[in-house]
């Protein structure tokens, strides 16, 4: 397989055209894949990288292009461990814009090395550059990034209260005391067309600079804190009780958080985001909705668990009985005459009617082995379908699937069920995996 690998190092990159040219590049050289990684070039933690790595240890490819050196990493060591892995399993190495040829030559070894150090220089070059701007922003108290909600930036860097926002920031604070997330994002949405997701809204309350301080994260894992740097949107106090309220429970908890039996299977049929739980796990209503509301998804109908297990349970019920059909059909009567074991006897005939001699009784022998495998492979070719047929005939009874647990509903579903749609007018839809709908 000749395979190409592209990579960039941030999702900005990965939007813009940088990414695309290099996929277009190496398609045009005729690679049967392409691979792609976002990602800095000096991790090690590179999920496709590392795949390709493992499948040059396995044989399955026998080039790898690359636009640029500096792609495959910048890491002088870790390109040359890259190599050096690719000469020993046979994998050629093409870089488009630096044909160096053979880099076992000494001319190709110093070139690929110069290359590769000029990228890492390259890299830690820029870290630098970083390191030194994010210390002048720490010296003069200047915010990193975009400022949260209510806020926006100076001339000089910080945080002052936004013109518009600060008084809805206000708002978003009283409404913290006496409703949900949900109920508050939906509120944003159809008051004021801004669209934040409950998560955001928790990140949000918890952030420092809501409180007036500014804080740094280090290098080294640690926080450097500065207080009261600029007007502060709550108090101390304030945050203190928000952060009560607001708290959410313990999901690990098993008494406290049920399992969603069609996890990642059942969606809504209006915008496509996921039917998520409602009323302690009872019901089911799309994301989009319950966040959001009409301004979020026009599909506001709610669906009880009990209705959704028997509504599956129907159509498991139904493709349980259509492969059974199926498999009645094609099946071979037990007592038919298996071909290739007619023709290992007949063989034994004839060998066991010639003169004996010790070739002829090495064959007589080799020709009873194969007939005895045969009789253990149809023995248990016979076992298993006897097993599959007891596990679908069990899928026939209702009964089964009311027996089941949650956790047990959504493995044995989940294992035939690709995706399950529930519409406004309350109908659903079935994909089943490798089959079309029901």
């Amino acid at each position: 397989m000749k395979l190409g690998y592209a990579r960039v190092s941030s999702r900005r990159q990965a939007d813009t055209e940088a990414l695309e040219q290099q996929c277009s590049r190496l398609e045009k050289m005729g690679c049967d894949r392409v691979i792609v990684d976002v990602g800095s070039g000096r991790s090690d933690r590179r999920k496709e990288f590392n795949q390709i790595l493992k499948m040059a240890k396995d044989g399955l490819i026998k080039e790898v292009v690359v636009t640029r050196l500096d792609r495959l990493g910048r890491n002088v060591i870790a390109i040359n461990k890259a190599m050096q892995l690719f000469k020993e399993c046979g994998v050629k190495l093409t870089m488009l814009d630096s044909p160096i040829g053979d880099t076992e030559s000494a001319f190709g070894w110093l070139t690929a090395n110069n290359i590769a150090g000029l990228a890492e220089f390259e890299s830690r070059l820029l870290a630098e550059r970083v390191e030194h701007g994010v210390a002048y922003y720490r010296e003069n108290l200047r915010y990193f990034g975009n400022p949260p909600f209510g806020y926006t930036k100076n001339k000089d860097g910080r945080l002052e209260p936004h013109p518009s926002n600060w008084l809805i920031a206000k708002e978003i604070v009283k409404c913290l005391y006496s409703n949900s997330y949900g109920a508050i994002a939906r509120w944003l949405l159809e008051s004021f067309e801004i669209k934040m997701y409950g998560s955001s809204l928790r990140n949000w309350i918890h952030n420092p600079c809501l409180r007036g301080h500014t804080f740094y994260k280090l290098k080294g894992g640690g926080v450097e804190k500065h207080y009261n740097t600029h007007e502060p949107l709550i108090t101390e106090a304030e945050y203190t009780e928000l952060a009560r309220l607001t708290s959410y429970p313990d999901k690990k908890d098993p008494t406290k958080f049920k399992p969603h039996i069609l996890g990642g299977v059942f969606k809504c049929a209006e915008c496509g985001h996921a039917m998520t739980k409602s009323k302690a796990g009872k019901q089911f209503q799309c994301a989009q909705y319950r966040k959001f509301g009409n301004a979020g998804c026009t599909n506001g109908c709610s669906i009880a668990k009990t209705i959704v297990k028997k509504e599956v349970a129907k159509v498991m019920v139904q493709h349980a009985r259509q492969i059974l059909k199926l498999t009645n059909d094609q099946t071979v009567n037990a007592d038919a005459v298996d071909d290739k074991m007619l023709q290992l006897q007949s063989q034994l005939e004839t060998l066991r009617a010639l003169p004996q001699n010790e070739a002829i009784d090495t064959a007589i022998a080799n020709t009873q082995i194969q007939i005895q495998a045969r009789k253990a492979q149809s023995k248990q070719r016979a076992s298993r379908s006897k097993d599959d047929f007891l596990i679908l005939n069990s899928f026939l009874h209702p009964d089964f699937w009311e027996s089941l647990s949650d956790e047990e509903f959504k493995a044995v579903a989940s294992r035939f069920l690709e995706r399950v749609e529930f519409s406004s007018n309350r109908k659903f839809s079935f994909l089943l995996r490798s089959s079309s709908n029901p």
